[in-house]
């Protein structure tokens, strides 16, 4: 026992576990459970918008902390439902529902997008002869599908927020430069 106890520890202190919402950069310390609670999202009026909106709050924030609105995230939905199996008798037998959302992150007080990305998920479904379990089983996909998209989201979410804050120096300052100007920054990189 006191073997089994010894190597459980060594395993435990040996394994550099690390948060992934929190970094460490020079001695400053960013959060971001406060960065993902400081986002809002656009009001979308479909039924899939508005139940993909509700699981993003909530794994965008999900111990409800209070934080003041920094950002604002924009979403585009496009469902998409195609047969996969055609009957004998010309109808669908399976359907394929493809759920993709498109999204720009802005900020809220100088309206520049910080990042813009998007993710597709997708799955397929058996028809049924009764047309309400058919409804039925198409709704549970969509409601599933929103929860993996959901998470996909908040994912593209952090990686956009890290590089925002590791990176000060803004894309589209770097795209509305005089060409001189790129030149003598690249210069003076190889230099250093």
């Amino acid at each position: 026992m006191p073997k089994f106890l010894f190597l459980l520890l060594f395993a435990l202190s040996s394994c550099n576990f690390q948060v992934i919402y929190k970094e460490r950069e020079e001695g400053v310390d960013i959060s971001y459970i406060d960065e993902l609670a400081a986002i809002r999202i656009q009001k979308i009026r479909n039924r899939v918008g508005q139940e993909f909106q509700d699981n993003l709050y909530d794994i965008l924030n999900p111990d409800y902390v209070k934080a003041e609105p920094k950002y604002l995230l924009v979403l585009k939905i496009n469902t998409t439902i195609t047969p996969v199996f055609i009957t004998q008798t010309g109808s669908s037998g399976r359907n394929n529902l493809a759920l993709t959302i498109t999204y720009d992150l802005k900020n809220l007080e100088t309206a520049q997008t910080i990042a813009s990305g998007s993710t597709s998920v997708n799955d397929n479904y058996d028809v049924s002869i009764k047309r309400y379990g058919t409804y039925v089983t198409e709704e549970y996909v969509k409601s599933n599908l929103t929860k993996i998209a959901a998470q996909n989201i908040r994912n593209s979410l952090v990686n956009d927020l890290i590089e925002d804050k590791k990176n000060p120096r803004k894309k589209d300052d770097w795209l509305n430069e005089k060409p001189e100007e790129k030149k003598t920054d690249e210069l003076t990189k190889n230099e250093g």
